[in-house]
């Protein structure tokens, strides 16, 4: 039947011969002798019969297929997967929904790209908006990503870049492409070594989308040649002038006439040839698009339902307007807009593309235009779609169509037209005071502008002006916008939206309304009061006076009933807020970081509405007694409070509290055993309480037994950790550096779920214990009193069973590199003759470091790995910063198969055998200047890790035996106990062992109450076949780790116990 398939269907047939030797099939002997000698003595089978599987094996013999010898099963099967799916690839090719005619450009680029050769190569992408550029990077991005190590798809340059900065790009790009890495948090133009010598090691695949200049280009990546060999960059943009440094350029011609046309039948008929009928009709409107995608998607979403008369119709208007530009075409979709919704499009064009959606309809709410209706209309008609984060979207030449609507509004005297955006404009008509009622908003990047001095009736003429946004889009130090002394004589009372970053006066206009205003924005201002009295503000919902240093009062905001979020953040002279503001009905967000001169925030009200309360750095604050019904995040860290309220133990919703640094704070444990609600905490951040009762540790612990954080660190009296630690069964992060631990108990091994453990600068600890396998992260750095047994942590073992992708790595004071370690040297670089590489899967490094010379810190480690002198790849790891007083060793974790597109294994061997010879390992630190070199380097060490080594995790096949993980549900509906057992008939105890890993490795991130047994009849005779997919555990690491070795994991349930089983056969 499959080789019946493959002649008469065409179908792919691969032969995969497993523990057989290939000329057995093909000649039908051995096993396969014995059975045809039994089927052609068989009266019930026909000679023909025999006759037909007899060539059938033949022919599939003779098949290039696969041969399970000479390698190992997972070899085998990965060799085996990677041929199936590099097959599927080519039969099923990548499929990007309603993408017509890009077939021949697709190819075009791709040859452009060379992607077999190891050059670097950049490719720009020219052609007029709307033409397809972007369409066709992402179709190759696509496509060719799984090539590459890493890849990024920076959109909208242009756009982006004027909005946010180049350095906010920078920083997006190269987080894409190093991701993990500590970057700073500022990317300089000239990318600094730290960043190069990374890029360099990756093979990448850049996409820099609506490229404006050279200068945007050169400040995204100043030198291509910093990027990895084989690295690709793809770079679109409207303006061929930029391609001076790339090595092709492509030119996006327009469609065709079989592709426009199909193309604006899918979107006029929603099928790919007109209707009976509007055959000429639809001929007549693709030869005015002239082959431009945008135009005709546009013109087929107008059109589509349209009666015959509608189209002749249409057609007709569009004789009356120039087609040579395509904004005249673009414009067809806003004449068919009601007034209201022009406003709202044209608002969307000027102000507000590329905000959330809730946003603008806040905004455009406060203005009547029903904004709900009026967006869902616009995106029926393609002139905005909705983002997957929910922002609303424009298309470039959509959003210069409404920048010529209203540039038509008045041509040569900017101030008469109802939006202005361009900074020379704007500058123009504030400068000379050219301003009229016609004005309703205006936005400008003040950074883009000159020195810009207002009269005092600068926008008295702007009676109609509802937006108001002058902000900075490069950093600046100083202000750019200055006012005359007597200030300004008035602003609108119809603003919504009023945003004056670095407003130069002490009040806003005695006269200023706010009645209508919705967002009130005016952070790094020399503001010392917003105005006297209380205002009508049911509109406003956000107040931001961020870093407004002199502020020294809140006003009464009673009238704000519709307030949601107020940030004072670093208003340092703010002693006192409004008692109103703590009884607003709907405030979620109260942000007084850095207010240092607040000494009391007190209310008796009960918030119905706070979510989060930021008191950080608060150093006056000594009396705090706030609460909420809903409040979840509660930021006291670096305030001087010595208790915390009752009314904070009714908060149920309280998730987050950080009262780091608060030094007078004791009875933080003896309050939470008072109140049983505190078990919705699951982040508790204790470090720098000096005075914290250590004693009450253990009511913190038992309750907050759904803890995923604690910070304990620099905690003086924490002398000791209660037992009962082992209980925070969700325990994820916990740290303890700086504090005077002595030992840990012995029930931190039951902490299934820790990932990262600190205990740097804990001089007193002496000792540790056995650590949970789950353990990623351990840094006990400088714990000078710390006798480390190397053996009984069995730290190579945990880091070994690092094959999933996550950062690992231990950093202890131990005064060697350990003796397990085969590989090893006294110096900065160790050799191995001879490094088998048939079944590497890992490498664990380790480097011995000395200790920190005068005022220096280690930042960095990097390995360098050489074969016969020629440099292969290299891996390195952070070591954060430290300043070390004594001796330590530092080691870390690395899968051979993330060192890119081809394994390390691969590159290595270069056609030796199994093994290879003479490869050696370099290793450098990097110190707090960026030097790089081997000073402080003791030794050094490589443990290689094999998946011989994962025996106890691997999967046995064969017809006698399989392994069995069964759980057993107590409940047909809810899995509230779970009963692991494991079975294997030849060897219960290994079995039992092996079951004991996985589970307590594995699952138990998806299943609580596991306890195993074995059982040695399990069956699975009556058990039915289900999917595993709909199962909780579909995320699990469980099923990742055997992946390379398993060729199918069943599920069965059994019909009468409901008991389910998983099967790896």
């Amino acid at each position: 039947m499959i080789m019946e398939c493959k002649e008469g269907q065409g179908q792919i047939v691969i032969p995969v011969f497993y523990k057989i030797d290939p000329s057995h099939v093909r000649k039908q002997r051995g096993s396969f002798e014995t059975a045809f000698v039994e089927h052609e003595g068989d009266p019930k089978i026909t000679n023909d019969r025999v006759k037909k599987w007899r060539e059938a094996l033949t022919k599939a013999a003779n098949l290039a297929g696969w041969d399970s010898q000479n390698r190992t099963e997972a070899e085998f099967i990965k060799e085996i997967v990677k041929d199936v799916l590099h097959r599927l690839n080519l039969i099923y090719p990548i499929e990007l929904k309603g993408l017509i005619g890009i077939e021949g450009n697709y190819a075009k680029i791709e040859s452009l790209l060379e992607i077999g050769s190891r050059d670097i190569r950049v490719i720009g992408i020219w052609g007029m908006g709307g033409i397809g550029k972007t369409t066709l990077a992402i179709a190759l991005l696509a496509k060719l990503f799984s090539q590459f190590e890493a890849h990024c798809f920076l959109s909208k340059v242009r756009e982006q870049s004027e909005k946010h900065g180049v350095d906010a790009l920078r920083r997006t790009l190269f987080s894409e492409l190093l991701p993990g890495e500590n970057l700073h948090a500022h990317v300089p133009k000239v990318e600094s070594h730290f960043i190069t010598r990374r890029l360099r090691r990756k093979k990448v695949f850049i996409v820099l989308d609506d490229v404006a200049s050279t200068e945007q280009l050169e400040d995204l990546i100043s030198d291509f040649d910093c990027l990895g060999p084989g690295s690709r960059v793809l770079v679109t943009t409207r303006d061929k002038h930029i391609f001076g440094y790339v090595d092709e350029v492509y030119e996006v011609k327009e469609l065709n006439h079989r592709d426009s046309l199909q193309l604006f039948c899918l979107n006029a008929f929603r099928e790919k040839h007109p209707k009976n009928g509007f055959e000429e009709l639809s001929e007549s409107v693709i030869a005015y698009c002239k082959g431009n995608p945008l135009a005709i998607k546009v013109l087929g979403a107008r059109l589509r339902s349209r009666s015959e008369q509608a189209w002749i119709s249409e057609l007709r208007k569009l004789q009356k307007i120039p087609n040579v530009k395509i904004y005249n075409v673009l414009k067809l979709s806003f004449d068919d807009l009601d007034p209201i919704e022009q406003d709202i499009f044209l608002d969307i064009a000027c102000f507000l593309k590329g905000e959330y959606r809730d946003h603008i309809i806040s905004l455009l709410e406060a203005c009547n235009f029903f904004p709900a209706i009026g967006i869902e209309v616009l995106e029926d008609k393609s002139l905005i779609t909705i983002s997957r984060e929910d922002k609303i979207e424009m298309h470039d030449l959509i959003q210069e169509m409404g920048w010529n609507i209203v540039y038509q509004e008045s041509i040569k005297e900017p101030g008469r037209r109802s939006r202005l955006w361009d900074p020379e404009e704007v500058y123009d008509v504030l400068k000379y005071n050219r301003g009229t009622e016609a004005i309703e908003g205006i936005i400008l990047d003040v950074s883009k502008i000159e020195d810009l001095h207002l009269s005092f009736d600068s926008f008295t003429k702007m009676t109609n002006i509802r937006f108001l946004k002058f902000y900075y889009g490069e950093c600046t130090s100083r202000c750019k916008i200055y006012l005359p002394k007597n200030g300004l004589k008035s602003l609108s009372d119809k603003l919504r939206y009023l945003q004056w970053h670095g407003y130069c006066l002490e009040s806003l206009p005695s006269t200023f309304s706010a009645k209508l205003l919705v967002e009130l924005s005016m952070p790094y201002s020399n503001l010392q009061r917003l105005w006297d009295g209380i205002q009508n503000l049911v509109n406003l919902k956000d107040i931001d006076l961020r870093f407004c240093e002199n502020l020294v009062e809140v006003p009464d905001l009673s009238m704000a009933t519709n307030l949601e979020d107020l940030s004072l953040s670093q208003c340092k002279s703010l002693r006192q807020v409004h008692p109103s503001i703590l009884s607003l009905p709907k405030l979620q967000v109260l942000d007084l970081e850095g207010c240092t001169e607040i000494q009391s925030l007190q209310t008796n009200v009960h918030s119905k509405s706070l979510q989060s309360i930021r008191l950080s750095n608060c150093s006056s604050l000594k009396e705090f007694s706030v609460s909420s019904v809903e409040l979840q995040r509660l930021w006291l860290d670096g305030t001087n409070i010595q208790e915390l309220p009752s009314s904070i133990w009714h908060c149920a919703k309280l998730q987050f509290i950080d009262v780091q640094g608060c030094n007078d704070l004791d009875d933080f444990g003896d309050q939470l055993s008072r109140d049983p609600r505190t078990a919705s905490f699951n982040n508790v951040v204790l470090s720098g309480c000096k005075h914290l009762n250590a004693s009450n540790l253990h009511l913190i612990l038992d309750s907050l037994r759904s803890l995923t954080l604690l910070e304990l660190e620099n905690c003086c009296n924490l002398r000791t950790l209660p037992d009962s630690i082992g209980v925070l069964s969700s325990l994820q992060r916990l740290k303890l550096g700086g504090s005077n631990v002595e030992s840990l108990p012995a029930s931190i091994k039951n902490l299934s779920m820790l990932r990262r453990l600190y205990l740097d600068n804990c001089m007193k600890l002496v000792s540790l214990p056995e650590l949970p396998q789950s353990l990623w992260l351990l840094s006990a750095v400088n714990c000078t009193s710390l006798v480390t047994n190397f053996t009984q942590l069995n730290i190579p073992f945990q880091l070994k069973h690092g094959l999933e992708d996550r950062p690992q790595s231990f950093f202890l004071p131990i005064s060697h590199v350990p003796d397990s370690f085969s590989f090893h040297a006294e110096a900065a670089s160790v050799t191995i003759p001879h490094l088998p590489l048939s079944d590497l899967c890992g490498l664990i490094f380790c480097v011995f470091l000395s200790q920190s010379p005068p005022h220096g810190k280690y930042v960095y480690v990097d390995c360098f790995i050489y074969k016969n002198s020629e440099k292969i790849d290299g891996r390195g790891a952070s070591l954060g910063d430290q300043n070390l007083i004594l001796d330590h060793v530092f080691l870390w974790f690395v899968d051979t198969a993330k060192f890119g597109d081809d394994s390390l294994a691969r590159r290595l061997q270069k056609g030796e055998a199994c093994d290879s010879s003479n490869v050696s390992f370099e290793f450098l630190v990097e110190d707090e200047d960026g030097e790089w070199s081997t000073k402080g380097i003791k030794g050094c060490g490589i443990y290689p890790i094999y998946a011989s080594e994962q025996k106890g995790l691997e999967v046995e096949f064969g017809d006698s035996s399989r392994d069995i993980v069964e759980l057993e549900l107590k409940s047909s509906n809810d899995i509230d106990e779970l009963q692991v057992k494991g079975s294997k008939h030849d060897n219960e105890d290994d079995q039992t062992e092996k079951v004991q890993q996985v589970m307590h490795q594995r699952i138990t991130t998806g299943l609580q109450h596991v306890k195993v047994d074995s059982d040695e009849n399990s069956s699975c005779n009556n058990f039915i076949g289900m999917k595993l997919q709909p199962l909780p555990l579909g995320n699990s690491l469980f099923l990742q780790h055997f992946a390379d070795e398993v060729l199918s994991i069943n599920i069965y349930i059994h019909k009468q116990s409901k008991s389910l089983r998983w099967v790896k056969k």
